[in-house]
């Protein structure tokens, strides 16, 4: 498939104009990014200008282009003053030793920052900084040297003196003010929540809607049978789905692998018609993959030419009516939509014992997502920073906390290269003993009134489990208080009468949908994503998982791609990865690499906070949460037609997420 076929496939009819195709073309080549990055790229520029235009011309291409080249030269910035992981005096050998390193010609940062000098050339001088309440927030006052009395800066300050959990150089984090509100959803409706009261005996507790016990298999032990009867069973319940929504006999649902005159309905899986398009999708690439009952799981390409609207991508069940009249094509004429769930509800007296255990106060809830330390060091004093202004001025409910924590594709743990940390008397041994030593230490320090729920991450060095779904991290083993909570990736829990879904792995990210139709789309593609969550009934829809590889250069000198673990799927359990109970959860929250959001989907509020702290050090964001009380004389509540005293949640009415600055 050509260069411009993939920017007409992603971008749509509108890129097919000559001048605008070159246009794009252009940009390809000046920021060297394949048709799919280009296109996140157009979409989170189209959300970003929210309200104004985004139609595919000369015009706002020239203004995308403007705002990726913004966003390089920021990144450049950023790196070249927090630095990342690069040879030291009496440090160990560079592990780019042998190998060609690219470098900026003259002062110039090359593009994305690659080559940029990553570790502050400065000497190493003793220099004594006391802890004080500005330190804490990542505010270092000006220090001197003790024995010449030089002045330093903050910058030079953190670049000598780690801090808390340090092992080389800190971050700076710079052109990001701590606290700033970047985002809010609800800003007019609901007012931001008081927090938990520390000196009050009542907390808030969850309460799990998930079997741990389920999630303590053993990974890299798939049987092939068992996965099949896994994938054949998710299409056999839509098909049963659909059959029932749609009033339709057993004669109505066929099979489209067969030649055939008459019109069907059927069920399948989109599959690409080759293993190795690399995530490339195109129109003419897809086909549906059948179950053994319906279709003995062959495939048959389809013809998709008659739809107007459509977003599709590797892995979605979905229900078509068509024919295969030729017996080489199955011809959609139409994409039928599968039901959602039902949403959970409550009667009046369950509403008020809720309303009444939290005073008639909003709830609080903050959402952090790893990792934790910028990529050129294993400093945690941002973590240690972020404890105290959890316990004097956020003051949530509910802290959750997604990892990587201690990240094994970190640069200085994959490598192997972990430096001493100069506040430990005996340094860690094992990659549990740095979270047991460091990062335990920092977390106990949240108040106990404070409830907090740790979701592991496949790349977490403490988790035994490197697939998805993911068994939960050993609280004793952890070292931790009663105040947390381990849960399992993905888990659905229940805070008072709020119904709240969490996972771990980045569906924004990995679904490569092949996207038609003005309405469809239209739409953002965070909508779209969220929207297939929630008609796929799992947290992770794309299949098989979006693995990610990178290009590096072995010993020999050749380039080879390596495997960066991204969603690997243990396929006999992704059960696990349904919606628990037949019900929608109301809160969903998946932390994503793209660009941080909140937003209502189908009346349920999706989350993503972003990373805690970017790779260059820059300080991150997390999401806040305020959820008034369920009151039943203030309108937000929906009664059930036809029960006596049962009501909808609504929570998304209740609800006001802002996405504020670590």
């Amino acid at each position: 498939m050509t260069q411009r076929n993939e920017l007409v496939a992603k971008f749509g009819t509108g890129a097919d104009e000559p001048k605008v195709l070159a246009a794009l073309e252009d940009l390809n080549k000046i920021y060297l990014l394949d048709a799919e990055d280009l296109y996140i790229k157009w979409e989170q520029f189209a959300y970003q200008r929210s309200g104004k235009t985004t139609e595919l011309d000369l015009d706002t291409i020239a203004i995308f282009k403007q705002n990726i080249q913004q966003q390089i030269e920021k990144k450049a910035r950023a790196m070249g003053t927090t630095g990342a992981l690069g040879p030291t005096s009496g440090g160990p050998p560079s592990a780019t030793k042998g190998h060609k390193v690219l470098k900026p010609s003259g002062s110039s940062p090359s593009l994305f920052g690659f080559g940029i000098p990553k570790t502050p050339s400065l000497k190493k001088r003793r220099i004594d900084v006391t802890p004080t309440k500005e330190n804490v927030a990542g505010h270092v006052p000006p220090s001197t040297d003790e024995k010449s009395g030089k002045f330093f800066t903050p910058s030079q300050a953190l670049g000598v003196h780690g801090g808390i959990g340090s092992a080389v150089p800190s971050p700076i984090l710079k052109d990001v003010e701590p606290g700033k509100t970047l985002d809010t959803l609800n800003l007019a409706e609901i007012t931001v929540a008081e927090g938990v009261d520390l000196e009050s005996e009542n907390s808030l507790k969850p309460v799990r809607f998930f079997d741990a016990e389920k999630f303590k298999f053993r990974t890299m032990r798939q049987n092939l049978l068992d996965a099949a009867d896994v994938l054949d069973d998710q299409l056999e319940t839509f098909s049963r789905i659909v059959q029932e929504h749609y009033k339709l006999s057993a004669g109505d649902l066929g099979d489209p692998t067969i030649q055939s005159q008459s019109e069907i309905t059927t069920v399948g899986r989109i599959v690409v018609d080759s293993p190795l398009t690399e995530g490339i999708l195109n129109a003419e690439s897809l086909a549906l993959e059948t179950s053994r009952l319906a279709g003995i799981g062959r495939r048959i390409p389809l013809d998709l030419k008659k739809v107007d609207e459509m977003s599709l991508f590797p892995g979605q069940i979905v229900a078509l009516r068509g024919k295969n009249a030729s017996g080489e094509f199955f011809v959609v004429e139409e994409l039928l939509s599968i039901p959602h769930l039902n949403f959970p509800v409550s009667t009046g007296d369950d509403l008020q014992l809720s309303h009444q255990s939290m005073t008639g106060e909003s709830t609080k809830i903050a959402v952090l997502n790893g990792p934790y330390s910028a990529s050129n060091c294993l400093d945690f004093s941002n973590l240690a920073a972020f404890v105290e202004r959890i316990n004097i001025s956020i003051k949530p409910h509910l802290v959750i906390m997604f990892g990587p924590f201690l990240d094994i594709s970190h640069p200085l743990v994959s490598s192997g290269d972990i430096p001493d940390f100069p506040d430990l008397k005996l340094q860690p041994k094992t990659l549990d003993e740095v979270f047991t030593k460091v990062i335990t230490p920092i977390l106990k320090q949240i108040d106990p009134k404070i409830q907090v729920i740790l979701i592991p991450s496949t790349l977490d060095s403490a988790s035994n489990h490197a697939a998805y779904p993911q068994d939960s991290f050993d609280r004793k083993d952890l070292q931790l208080p009663k105040n947390f909570r381990c849960y399992t990736n993905p888990s659905t829990f229940q805070l008072n009468e709020m119904f709240i879904a969490c996972s771990n792995v980045d569906a924004f990210k990995d679904t490569k949908e092949i996207v038609k139709g003005g309405a469809t789309s239209s739409r953002n593609r965070f909508d779209r994503i969220a929207e297939h969550v929630l008609t796929q009934r799992r947290f992770y829809p794309l299949f098989p998982g979006g693995i990610r590889r990178r290009k590096v250069r072995n010993e020999s000198g050749t380039d080879i791609w390596e495997h960066v673990s991204g969603a690997d799927l243990d396929i006999p359990f992704l059960g696990l990865t349904e919606f628990v109970g037949n019900l929608t959860p109301e809160l969903i929250i998946i932390p994503s690499e793209l660009t941080h959001f909140a937003r209502v989907v189908q009346n349920v509020v999706f989350v993503n906070p972003g990373t805690f702290i970017k790779p260059s050090g820059v300080r991150g964001s997390f999401a806040q949460l305020s959820i008034a009380p369920p009151d039943l004389t203030g309108g937000k509540l929906v009664k059930v037609e036809g029960e006596e005293d049962l009501y909808l949640h609504n929570v998304w009415k209740r609800c006001r997420v802002d996405i504020i600055t670590t």
